[in-house]
């Protein structure tokens, strides 16, 4: 006897998954498939037309499961750009979340504009935003943008390969600034006066409502049934707190994803937060998200397995060493919270002739949980009492336990890492109205208090190596400005 499906589709950063989930939250089946980045020395970028090989890719290893699928749930990369023509086809690479394109641009705002932002999203335009590629883009390449008909995220990209659908939802959209207060609209006013086209955002809508079905085109590349609903879909960081738990004000999920994001469900974004942490929408009734984002984070560990080797990364030591001077700034493309620097770029300090791969490995694992220890402070501790860990980087057994001894509290770490995936899912299921539980087991790990001094040693080396490094970067941009 079969059982009915919902597929969750998360476009990620180098890679897209797919999950099948019953309607009880069990996971059927998960599956992935590489897509990778664009190279490039001033540039994070991707092929939109490689999503799309990646799903169907990722999707024909659902195998025999694909006949029994009823609804599909998206979501993807956030303040991915992706310019498309009539026909929906790209007219150039997306530019992603890590690109720092466009920081002359956010600095060269009105100071009525800047503020009229900051009063309706809570947020300070910074590169991470896809606003700062909108700008760029109209700057450097004007010609692309005149023939554009719409900016697309990575998942509606995709949801427009399944369906022939253009619209968008607030949980993604809202990363342009471009939002009204609510989420629930397009602010033209601030579009025109940035000098942007009003007709290049597609239509909002609710984040979970079924929008149109997979075509029978879509259905011939992928062996999706033709006709299920497809959802509108969310952000990947709404749909990872939606796979990990039910989001409950108290509790913050960790994902050591490409870029290590922390993510708390708030009932109100706090004021003293602004500027440092980011404020998102979450799906209707779910309140709204504080997030804290390093940028790079798998994303240094990939390039460092690039160099060292994937043996090195997991031969790293989870003991810290007080007295040595191994520093790694993980800023590989800019810093996020809470500077949001983006001419800051990796750093190493203190190599000498015995440092070994394993050594930066550890290095790079400890500078990522001091990163995420200072957003933690800012979050408080009234919106951090339950701490959960989540994404591809659990799989890394040093990185979980030094995080876990540096934040110096007991973590829950969630056994099917795929949060964004299995979150996907789950909403698509509320696309057809059954409520779908979360499930999967979690194990639990306590902090080493035997290292504590230890580890306050090391951050406090690693605090100074970075002021010592973002002067540096400071006075290097400084001096590369016409």
């Amino acid at each position: 006897m079969t059982r009915e499906l919902a597929v969750g589709i998360d476009v990620g950063t180098t890679s897209t998954k797919v999950a099948a989930v019953d309607r009880c939250g069990e996971v059927v089946a998960i599956r992935s498939a590489e897509h990778g980045l664009i190279g490039g020395t001033d540039a994070v970028e991707a092929d939109p037309a490689s999503w799309w090989r990646s799903v169907r890719s990722a999707l024909r290893g659902l195998a025999g499961l694909r006949a029994d699928v009823v609804v599909v749930g998206l979501c993807g990369n956030m303040s991915s750009a992706v310019l498309v023509d009539r026909c929906g086809a790209a007219l150039r690479p997306a530019m992603l979340l890590a690109d720092p394109r466009g920081a002359d641009e956010i600095a060269n705002l009105g100071e009525d504009v800047r503020a009229e932002i900051e009063r309706t999203t809570g947020n300070s335009p910074g590169t991470v935003f896809t606003l700062a590629k909108l700008l760029w883009l109209a700057r450097h390449e004007p010609l692309r943008m005149r023939r554009a008909n719409a900016v697309l995220t990575a998942k509606d990209f995709i949801r427009h390969r399944l369906t022939g659908t253009l619209e968008s939802e607030p949980t993604d959209s809202a990363n342009t600034l471009l939002l009204d207060e609510r989420g629930a609209a397009w602010r033209t006013d601030l579009i025109e006066a940035l000098g942007l086209r009003r007709s290049l955002f597609p239509p909002l809508v609710d984040s979970e409502s079924p929008v149109g079905a997979v075509t029978d085109a879509a259905a011939a590349a992928t062996g999706l049934p033709a006709g299920i609903p497809v959802q509108a879909g969310t952000g990947d960081m709404a749909a990872a707190l939606l796979g990990a738990h039910d989001p409950e004000p108290g509790s913050v999920l960790i994902s050591l994803g490409t870029s290590v994001t922390t993510l708390a469900c708030v009932r109100e974004f706090a004021s003293r937060w602004s500027g440092a942490l980011t404020s998102h929408p979450l799906p209707a009734g779910m309140g709204s998200m504080a997030l804290g984002s390093l940028i790079t984070g798998g994303l240094a560990v990939n390039w460092l397995r690039s160099v060292a080797g994937d043996d090195a990364v997991r031969a790293a030591d989870a003991r810290p060493d007080p007295d040595r001077p191994l520093v790694f700034l993980p800023h590989l493309a800019g810093a996020g919270t809470p500077d949001f620097r983006p001419e800051a770029r990796g750093s190493l300090f203190g190599l000498d002739t015995a440092t070994t791969g394993a050594d930066l490995a550890h290095a790079l694992f400890e500078g990522t949980a001091f990163e995420i220890a200072e957003v933690l402070r800012l979050l408080g501790a009234d919106h951090t009492e339950r701490v959960l860990l989540a994404g591809g980087g659990t799989n890394l057994p040093a990185w979980v336990r030094i995080i876990t001894d540096v934040l110096g509290r007991e973590t829950e770490v969630l056994e099917r890492p795929d949060t964004s995936t299995i979150g996907a899912a789950r909403l698509a299921w509320r696309a057809v109205g059954t409520s779908c539980p979360a499930a999967g087991r979690r194990r639990r790990c306590a902090p080493r208090t035997e290292y504590r001094t230890a580890w306050q040693r090391r951050e406090e080396r690693y605090r100074d190596a970075r002021r010592t490094a973002f002067r540096y970067y400071a006075a290097e941009n400084d001096e590369q400005r016409p």
